[in-house]
């Protein structure tokens, strides 16, 4: 009686034990399933751009030194509009940053637009204004000159508000590029002059320089020389102060046209001089303002020892056959004069021509872009579809584990507690079986007495119902504890 006792007090303990330890290994089998899931998942996110984060850092190692070899390097990722945003924001700012320094064309505007978003959102108030200023470009290049306006003056505003002065500075001055391409000159002059005052505020000495250069031709075009050259005279001065070759030619060109427009050709003929004698690399364009100068002047044999210069390092120039008709007219040569004026007329119906297979090459480059990043969209698509399938397969899964480890756990929990029944039963089956025995005993000492011997008959007769009754119920209780073994 006793071990019944214990295996009843005993069972809802072991009970408590089998219930935790089953918890414990649902939520260890869902850590598994996520552990399993999770490499899974960050090696398929991860697995291109492992590949792609050295080639960024090592393009921006080299694009201050040699930005041909990084732009070598942005090129052979073939398939940039499958990098995640951020890696894809950073190689559009690199591409743009070699735009600068080579002569590569830009982006196309929709990569600007996506580069764009991920910089509003992580980007600093210079790399936002930076990346507005491609974007605003690419528009130009386009002949979106509305959505390129709308551009620039947004981001010339954030720039200011965010004091990214000298990303202001080159704002505006691209702006006054295209208020000249579009003829408005007071526009155009007044974003030169705000130009100057921002670049003065970076400090951004050199190209605070060129915007003084460049306000002082606004000046001249309107013929205000008397306003235009006080602002040569202090980039000048700037420009000895750095020892800077390309600056100081560029300004000595800037003088050199606005002396011409004086009609003070010995001093635009020294200034042009300096400029060539400096070598740097549009020096070209002095010689051809030499060559029209002494056209002009009508001092030929210069002219001739010029062009012959020129003659020998470019050919096939329109300028250089241009001069030679100029010079021949001048000289009353007609017969040479016209047939120099034919090759210029050739190469403008030549050079017409390949701006029109440019424009239709760069239309179809578009298309094929536009193409691409569609066919690039339905393979991402795809892709998801096809990850999310196997996420939900997998949770499916866990979620069946997990009915069916719940199932089972409620059916051993119903088959402890039929067992604890059936033990209860039969420790109350021993005490009636004992008590029933008594009874017997007693009924036979009082066979005697009549009336004793009734009463103990009759609570014979109720233990043995109950005993029967107690039976039963142990038989209906194994009976439904096997069905949920099974």
């Amino acid at each position: 009686m006793l071990l019944l006792f214990y295996l009843f007090l005993g069972k809802p303990k072991m009970f408590t034990t089998f219930v935790r330890s089953t918890s414990k290994r649902l939520i260890y089998m869902r850590k598994l399933i996520y552990i399993f899931l999770f490499p899974f998942l960050l090696a398929f996110g991860c697995q291109k751009q492992d590949n792609i984060s050295p080639l960024l850092q090592a393009a921006e190692q080299l694009l201050p030194e040699n930005a041909d070899s990084a732009s070598i390097l942005l090129g052979s990722i073939s398939a940039p509009d499958e990098l995640d945003d951020e890696s894809f924001a950073r190689w559009c700012m690199l591409s743009g940053r070699i735009t600068d320094e080579t002569i590569e064309g830009l982006l196309p505007i929709y990569q600007w637009q996506r580069a764009q978003e991920w910089f509003t959102k992580h980007g600093t108030a210079e790399e936002q204004a930076r990346i507005a200023l491609y974007l605003r470009r690419a528009y130009v290049e386009d002949g979106e000159y509305d959505k390129a306006m709308k551009v620039y003056t947004d981001a010339l505003l954030f720039a200011k508000e965010n004091k990214e002065y000298n990303i202001a500075g080159y704002i505006c001055a691209y702006m006054a590029d295209m208020y000249g391409l579009r003829d408005m000159s007071d526009e155009s002059r007044r974003k030169c002059e705000e130009a100057t005052i921002l670049f003065k505020e970076a400090r951004n000495t050199k190209s605070y320089a060129y915007a003084l250069k460049n306000l002082a031709i606004e000046w001249a075009f309107i013929d205000s020389f008397h306003l235009a050259m006080p602002f040569l005279h202090e980039a000048d001065s700037i420009s000895r102060s750095l020892h800077n070759k390309n600056l100081s030619a560029t300004i000595a060109n800037a003088a050199g046209i606005i002396y011409s427009m004086q009609g003070k050709y010995d001093e635009a003929e020294s200034f042009h001089l300096k400029a060539v004698n400096s070598c740097y690399q549009e020096s070209i364009k002095d010689s051809i303002a030499l060559l029209e100068i002494y056209i002009q002047t009508h001092k030929i044999d210069k002219a001739y020892t010029i062009l012959n210069k020129i003659a020998s390092k470019r050919d096939f120039s329109y300028s250089i056959n241009n001069a030679y008709y100029m010079l021949y007219k001048t000289e009353k040569n007609y017969k040479e004069a016209l047939h120099y004026k034919e090759i210029c007329s050739d190469m403008l119906d030549f050079i017409t021509l390949a701006q029109n297979k440019m424009r239709i090459l760069e239309v179809e480059q578009k298309y094929n872009n536009i193409k691409v990043r569609e066919e690039n969209e339905r393979l991402k698509n795809i892709q998801q579809k096809n990850l999310l399938t196997i996420i939900l397969s997998l949770s499916l899964l866990l979620l069946s584990m997990a009915a069916f480890i719940i199932y089972r756990q409620k059916a051993k929990n119903l088959l402890y507690k039929q067992q604890a029944e059936l033990n209860s039963i039969r420790i109350e089956l021993i005490n009636l079986s004992t008590e029933l025995k008594e009874k017997k005993q007693l009924l036979k000492a009082a066979a005697s007495k009549t009336e004793d011997a009734k009463l103990l008959q009759q609570e014979v007769e109720a233990l043995t119902q109950k005993y029967h009754q107690l039976q039963n119920q142990q038989l209906t209780a194994s009976t439904i504890g096997k069905s949920f073994t099974h």
